[in-house]
């Protein structure tokens, strides 16, 4: 990014290129897996099918992929319709939504399966859980005790058990630059007199 900025700046040597530079848009802000953000989830107008998305790619009806204005290209989002619970991986193909306060742009099929398209528009959770094209964070139901079971004479009351869904790290995975390191401190070991 550096580079192309260095090299703009040597062929305007003038005011007006250093002005230039300072106004140029890199492609997405840089995000870490498993980070959330919240807010209002809509879908593409038909207009907008059949057309090239910011991508180059043509966007399709039937392609779980979305619109979000800083995400980075083939960055893989889980879209959790906090409504009705409802989630979909999606890709972000576009850039988008336009409209003060909305997060991210679905299509139709995406829509559909959140209940977004009766509605109109959605409180969402987002979820990174995937950069180009390779899903990272695999989300899996675990099973958890909702409240204590309470016991009678008389009858047994069943426990609450709820799913709550987690994520695990792919074994495999083919760019792990986008791993945050963890540093592990050695601890000191006391010496037994």
């Amino acid at each position: 990014m550096m580079c192309t900025t260095h090299l703009l700046k040597k062929k305007l040597n003038t005011h007006f290129g250093w002005i230039i530079c300072l106004f140029i848009q890199f492609d997405g802000i840089s995000q870490n897996l498993g980070q959330e953000f919240y807010g209002i989830a809509s879908f593409y107008s038909n207009s907008f099918y059949n057309k090239k998305t910011a991508n180059q790619e043509i966007l399709k009806k039937k392609e779980l992929t979305a619109a979000h204005m800083d995400f980075p290209f083939d960055c893989l989002v889980e879209v959790t319709n906090l409504q009705n619970k409802r989630s979909i991986i999606v890709r972000i193909n576009d850039r988008g939504p336009y409209r003060k306060g909305r997060i991210i742009d679905l299509t139709d099929i995406g829509a559909k399966k959140l209940g977004i398209k009766k509605v109109g528009l959605s409180k969402v959770k987002l979820k990174v859980v995937g950069f180009e094209k390779e899903l990272m964070l695999i989300p899996y139901q675990h099973l958890i005790l909702d409240g204590n079971p309470r016991f009678s004479r008389k009858f047994y009351q069943k426990t609450k058990l709820k799913y709550n869904k987690k994520y695990r790290l792919k074994k495999r995975i083919t760019h792990k630059k986008y791993l945050k390191k963890r540093k592990f401190k050695k601890r000191k070991r006391k010496k037994k007199k």
